[in-house]
């Protein structure tokens, strides 16, 4: 999973055992990514041409209602196993017949296709330099892909296809996607504030002392100086490394981009990587890492936070998650059983996120041969229950029931997400509409997603909400920033080298590479965005 983290920083801050909800540090957003095959097309599921008909099943008749209707491409990243095509297709035949005979749209029909979250930003990149046809698509990267003329501008559809969606998204959200006063994309629509939480093994910690007492990261050091002298050849936690993103809500330490930050109310754009947040983050992983806290491997460790501490090899784990304590527990505790250690897991909170930016936003390609209708059914998507739950959960009695009082839904008897024949799970907070999916025990309850409502309630949120910024003018810096940052960062942030003689050295060598053209860039940027939007 570390490895993966890079990979997914630009879709940030989503990932977790449950729903992809856990945040990383920031890091080079240009990671490469190896090159995968070309996906696989299926016969049963072969798009039709723009007033075309589709095919119709063999032995059936296509619906004579449905006339021209255009089929639109829905490319649905997936962080999970992708289901087999024959059980896509049915999800697919589900949610037509639903917008055609339920909603009575006429013009539009899904075709839902599947790509793997790891590569998609390689693979779709190449796809659409090379002008090939595609309709709804996670822009990823938003910025570079917008510079690039392949995103549609979406204004023409913002009063009536997707009126709908705007009217779903909170105040300022849609700014997500906007570049010069146009809108490219919009954002999904999930529990963007993470509650960080301390796990920890009731069979140990309960003896030592009280967990209530754990309330941020210096009651959390001085518990793990106690269970240190208690079980010296034990470490409760995993890696230091997420000690700078919750250094960074003390004082309110936004991240700009990659490598720049503004702090507190102040719009002005510094250096991430010399702010305090980042130093105090770096000395306190150095002095866990010194004080035996931590996993001794570090970052040459290859196994993931949840694998280490779900198996018992670690004893505690910090983690983010938009989820309520009462679900945490319950998860940690059903992945612990089934990873055969079958540990009792308590949790405290230790801190609330910051609102960031949402960096998961979803457009329309530039080479759709229809993008109103691709905009009508991105609307149907973000409003529509049925059809949200169904691309995340699949259908009734066969990936899902409902419990006897029909409030949320369960796995079928026998089956768990790694056996029902089709599942979306782990995207369901980075794709659509995560509170208009049904409600499911362990995940997406419905007392989670109020959970989910109130803490974005309490997030301090920056005045440069929604704004990302372009690196075309200071492409060379980055390039070479990046290197830097690759250089010293895992280091500084794993606490395996002492800041004290390496943070000089860092912000010596970041200035060499050209960070303070990044700042003054972003900074003109940042300025004629706040203009611009009256912020």
């Amino acid at each position: 999973m570390k490895k993966i983290l890079a990979i997914l920083l630009a879709a940030v801050m989503v990932l977790s055992l449950a729903a992809c909800n856990a945040a990383v540090t920031p890091s080079d957003s240009g990671t490469k990514e190896a090159e995968a095959p070309a996906e696989e097309k299926t016969d049963e599921a072969e798009p039709a041409e723009e007033g075309e008909e589709a095919p119709a099943e063999e032995g059936e008749e296509a619906p004579a209602e449905e006339g021209d209707a255009y089929y639109c491409e829905l490319i649905l990243p997936v962080m999970q196993p992708i289901p087999a095509d024959a059980e896509i297709k049915r999800v697919e035949d589900a949610i037509n017949d639903h917008i055609l005979n339920d909603l009575g749209v006429t013009d539009v029909k899904m075709h839902l296709t599947f790509a793997s979250l790891s590569d998609y930003s390689t693979n779709m990149s190449m796809d659409l330099a090379a002008g090939a046809k595609h309709d709804i698509i996670l822009a990823f990267p938003f910025n570079t892909w917008q510079a690039n003329g392949y995103m549609t501008n979406l204004d023409p559809y913002l009063d009536n296809e997707l009126a709908g969606l705007l009217q779903v998204l909170p105040e300022d959200w849609d700014l997500c996607g906007a570049v010069n006063g146009s809108i490219y994309a919009l954002p999904c629509y999930k529990g963007l504030s993470l509650s960080w939480k301390w796990f920890y093994d009731h069979s140990l910690v309960d003896d030592v002392l009280d967990p209530s007492t754990v309330t941020d990261l210096d009651t959390l050091e001085d518990a793990l100086g106690k269970l240190k002298e208690v079980y010296p050849e034990e470490h409760f936690i995993v890696f230091p490394n997420q000690l700078v993103t919750l250094e960074n809500f003390v004082d309110h330490t936004s991240v700009i981009g990659t490598y720049t930050a503004t702090v507190g109310d102040s719009t002005e754009v510094v250096n991430y990587y010399a702010t305090d947040a980042y130093k105090r983050g770096v000395e306190r992983a150095y002095r866990w890492a010194q004080a035996g806290y931590c996993d001794p491997e570090g970052s040459t460790n290859t196994q993931s936070h949840d694998t280490l501490v779900l198996s018992g090899s670690a004893k505690g784990v910090i983690m983010g998650h938009a989820y309520s304590i009462e679900t945490c527990d319950a998860m940690f505790d059903t992945n612990s059983a089934a990873a055969g250690a079958n540990i009792d897991f308590g949790c405290v909170q230790i801190g609330i996120s910051d609102m960031a930016t949402n960096g998961l936003v979803y457009g329309i390609a530039y080479t759709s041969e229809n993008p109103a209708a691709a905009a009508k059914l991105m609307n149907i998507i973000w409003t529509d229950e049925f059809v949200a739950s169904a691309l995340i959960y699949g259908l009734e009695g066969v990936s899902y029931v409902w419990n006897e009082d029909h409030t949320s839904i369960e796995y079928p008897e026998g089956l768990d997400m790694s056996t029902v024949p089709y599942t979306a799970l782990y995207t369901c907070g980075a794709f659509g509409n995560q509170f208009l999916l049904y409600g499911m025990d362990s995940n997406t309850s419905e007392s989670d997603k109020k959970f989910m409502e109130d803490l974005m309630a309490q997030s301090w949120y920056p005045r440069q909400f929604g704004f990302t910024p372009s690196t075309e003018n200071v492409q060379t810096q980055v390039a070479a920033v990046s290197n830097v940052v690759n250089q010293y960062n895992n280091v500084l942030t794993y606490g395996e080298v002492d800041p004290e003689e390496y943070l000089p050295e860092f912000l010596a060598a970041l200035e060499t590479a050209g960070i303070n053209d990044i700042v003054a860039d972003y900074q003109a940027q940042l300025d004629a965005w706040l203009e611009q939007y009256g912020k």
